[in-house]
């Protein structure tokens, strides 16, 4: 399966250059290997003193001893020059081969939809896209030196044939044999690259449970802790490393005494049972001394790619996985919020849990505060993502002004809504970066209109003020101020609807009563929908809807 993903990948049109270039020159390094070895012949048997003239088998073309040496010394300069140029083909094709495979899993996961998106496991997509794919380059590798390997065996055997064809057949019979006896090694290198693979998935997700936990970490003076389990994750990977390294040598060690033994009985037999001249059995030798090492070199490429195919299996699974699972395009016109959102028997339905939401039925009237209110795990987030176009019900109808929101037309509404979190994403750069991220042509009086809506004056009194930098994850500021950034960043999108999760519960109660009443003055322009389980919000909301095991119940 990863073979034929590879060579799919290899025929794509930015690849197949690439490819060719790759071929040729593992071919050109090949023939010039074999011709040279045919040299030897004449070189060592038909030289003649006198004359100065060599014949080269099997025409009986005769050259002096100047040209043969001039022709030696041109295919060894040819080789060497197709040996860099397959050394730059490697290299170009196998980065082109994981720029294009890492921008294909990155573009379908940012294009599948939130439902199968949420469902990752914590650090998947992170170990597929630095770890695996990363892998996938040095598969390609393996693969390019297998092809180099291969073609440079068949000069090889050719050269041979020409010397001595019966010799050539037994020494290929046995290079044959060693390399099938060794099949249960392969299997054993693709089972320990299928367990790096989980390897690095443990290891991304204690990495992003670290450190988005640092702050608990801390506190809880749970450091060593942490660190030994990190420690044992490298640990783990190490020793299956370590495994792979160890089998790969001790294969290596079997497989140069056994082509030692095989190349010893073919020269054996070529003196003692087929008779075969002295220079003949020498070129002979030369060529099985070269040969022995690359039987060996072929069976430690194999290795190396069943090691690291399975990180073509994932990158392929992912990238199947997110592309059917494709957001449906926005080709719809959006519809515009002017006088009701409706919710009509609204149910969704996660893979092996209770229903998060069951027949659902509310109307959200425009321009007003909503509450959702509820205990944790009661649906309040998958109602909100329901109500943005984030996500579809499995049954039901959602509406806005009477037209109902599927295929098309939902991802149509989600350019009309705005979404801030209960931890709010601040990037890294100034307040401007981050405000123009929701309209990169906002201008300075838009940027500062919407911060005023949404009670961030503060901006004008830190140094810079627009241009002040925020830190990595908004570090500077705290966490009252980024979730007024962040609000204020979705109204720079001037949506008819916003939704907050959870968006006050971290907060003091200055910085939640100047959130409330910055929601409350949005409602002038735009509805909001804010998820709550208490504070001042349900108390300023002019419509509040619990929830509790995903249905709605009396407040």
């Amino acid at each position: 399966m990863a073979l034929r993903e590879t060579f799919r990948q290899l025929r794509q049109p930015a690849m197949r250059r690439g490819t060719i270039n790759l071929a040729l020159a593992s071919f050109v390094s090949a023939a010039s290997e074999g011709a040279g070895f045919v040299l030897l012949v004449p070189l060592l048997a038909s030289l003649d003193a006198t004359t100065g003239q060599a014949s080269i088998l099997p025409t009986g073309l005769e050259l002096k001893l100047p040209v043969l040496l001039a022709l030696f010394v041109a295919l060894v300069a040819l080789r060497a020059a197709a040996e860099v140029w397959r050394a730059l083909s490697v290299q170009d094709l196998s980065r082109a081969l994981v720029d294009s495979l890492r921008m294909t899993a990155v573009q379908g996961m940012l294009g599948a939809r939130w439902r199968w998106l949420s469902g990752l496991r914590e650090g998947e997509a992170e170990a597929l896209l630095v770890s695996d794919i990363n892998r996938c380059a040095y598969a390609v590798e393996m693969l390019a030196s297998l092809v180099r390997l291969t073609l440079a065996l068949a000069a090889l055997l050719a050269a041979a044939l020409v010397v001595s064809p019966p010799a050539a057949l037994v020494a290929a019979a046995g290079a044959l044999l060693t390399y099938l006896l060794f099949a249960p090694v392969r299997r054993r290198a693709r089972a320990i690259g299928e367990d790096l693979s989980e390897r690095h998935d443990a290891i991304h997700a204690n990495l992003s449970r670290t450190m988005r936990g640092l702050r608990v970490i801390k506190s809880f003076e749970k450091e060593s802790e942490h660190a030994s389990l990190l420690d044992h994750g490298f640990s783990s990977l190490r020793r299956t490393e370590r495994a792979y390294i160890g089998s790969n040598a001790l294969a290596q060690a079997i497989l140069q005494i056994g082509g030692a033994i095989v190349a010893a009985l073919a020269i054996w037999a070529a003196v003692a049972k087929l008779s075969i001249p002295l220079p003949t059995v020498l070129t002979l030798a030369a060529i099985f001394v070269r040969a022995l090492p690359l039987v060996g070199q072929v069976q430690a490429h194999a290795q190396g790619w069943a090691h690291a195919a399975p990180a073509f299996d994932n990158a392929r699974r992912f990238i199947e996985a997110s592309q059917a699972h494709t957001d449906t395009a926005a080709s719809a016109p959006a519809p515009n919020f002017r006088t009701v959102l409706s919710l009509r028997d609204v149910g969704v339905r996660f893979a092996g849990r209770e229903s998060a939401l069951e027949h659902i039925n509310m109307e959200i009237p425009a321009n007003c505060l909503v509450a959702i209110c509820g205990p944790s795990g009661s649906g309040k987030s998958t109602l909100a993502d329901i109500c943005s176009g984030l996500t579809s019900p499995d049954t039901g109808t959602v509406a806005i002004d009477g037209t109902c929101l599927e295929g098309a037309m939902l991802r149509s509404w989600r350019s009309r809504t705005a979404y801030v979190q209960q931890e709010p994403v601040i990037f890294g750069g100034t307040i401007r970066d981050n405000l123009r991220f929701a309209d990169a042509k906002a201008t300075d009086d838009c940027m500062w209109a919407a911060l005023e809506d949404a009670h961030a004056g503060f901006v004008r009194e830190i140094p810079g003020g627009l241009d002040c930098p925020v830190g990595a994850t908004g570090r500077e500021l705290s966490g009252g101020e980024k979730q007024r950034i962040a609000l204020a960043r979705a109204l720079l999108r001037s949506p008819d609807l916003i939704i907050l999760d959870e968006a006050t519960s971290a907060l003091d109660s200055a910085s939640e009563k100047a959130i409330a009443e910055a929601l409350r003055r949005m409602t002038k322009k735009t509805t909001v929908i804010a998820i709550a389980h208490r504070g001042i919000l349900p108390e300023l909301a002019d419509q509040v809807i619990r929830l509790e095991r995903g249905r709605v119940v009396a407040p």
